[in-house]
């Protein structure tokens, strides 16, 4: 069984962070376990660097998916979650996500198709090899219904978020025949805007992957990264929808010997990093 080890709420780089936990009512915080309520605040203090919490004012719809397993190797605490039940019958303020599903199955897939022919790390014609059997959107004669489909395989193995929504650090050991096959980590958020939000001040960032990384959101290929490259940050704006579900999905290639991570990744509202909601 791979070993997983995800990371905390929030960090500023470069600089020792203290990290602050807001309560509301009887919440708390524990590096140990996330609590599951809502109007948890975090901030992260470094040098005048705060990073706050930023709601969605929209009603965030029940999921379809009954409780099941959890990703495998995480160590992480699921919690439990308390999204309401009917999407017409909100309970107060919904957070602008309840947290990420983390897949990771730790199959070893041979990449070995001519057509498809790996050979670097993080080539993005290794992608077509994930085993949702949609092949990262490449080629789809209808993204919105392949991407739904992909959105079913994660949930259905991982059917109620894993970790906190926040700044991500996962990481994970392999040990893999270099370029002849891979594993594929799927990373999974569904999440709401209000009717009034500015789409174009949200944007997903990260600093670094081990050994690529490909993002989608609502059937769109929004942008990758690879080994070695600088970190990345993604305008989602032109892809996103308002007052309604929206869903991105990360799939993190490992296709080299060993170790396979994702560092720093987040979502943005302008400079503010999106955290809180159940988990």
């Amino acid at each position: 069984m791979a070993r997983v080890n995800v990371g905390d709420f929030s960090t500023c780089m470069g600089e020792s962070c203290t990290l602050l936990v807001l309560e509301v009512g009887n919440v708390s915080v524990t590096k140990a376990r996330h609590a599951a309520k809502r109007g948890v605040v975090l901030a992260a203090v470094a040098g005048g660097c705060v990073e706050y919490g930023v709601k969605s004012g929209a009603t965030f719809p029940a999921s379809a998916a009954s409780p099941g397993e959890d990703t495998h190797g995480a160590s992480v605490d699921s919690g439990e979650m308390s999204a309401p039940s009917d999407p017409r019958e909100p309970d107060g303020e919904e957070p602008f996500s309840y947290g990420w599903h983390i897949l990771d199955e730790g199959e070893h897939v041979p990449t070995l198709d001519p057509a498809h022919p790996v050979t670097t790390h993080g080539d993005v014609d290794g992608f077509w090899y994930e085993p949702s059997g949609y092949h990262a959107l490449m080629g789809s004669a209808d993204r919105e219904a392949d991407f739904e489909s992909m959105r079913d395989y994660v949930l259905a193995r991982v059917p109620e978020p894993n970790h906190p929504m926040g700044n991500l650090h996962y990481y994970a050991d392999s040990t893999l025949r270099r370029f002849e096959e891979a594993t594929y980590t799927y990373v999974l958020a569904d999440f709401m805007l209000g009717p009034a939000d500015d789409v174009n001040e949200y944007r997903l960032g990260l600093s670094a992957v081990d050994d690529g990384l490909l993002v989608l959101v609502n059937g769109h290929q929004v942008g990758g990264v690879t080994l070695d490259e600088a970190g990345q940050e993604w305008a989602l704006g032109p892809y996103l929808r308002l007052a309604e579900r929206n869903t991105l999905i990360v799939i993190l290639m490992d296709n080299d010997e060993r170790n396979k991570f994702i560092q720093d990744m987040a979502f943005f509202k302008g400079d503010i990093m999106v955290v809180g909601g159940p988990i």
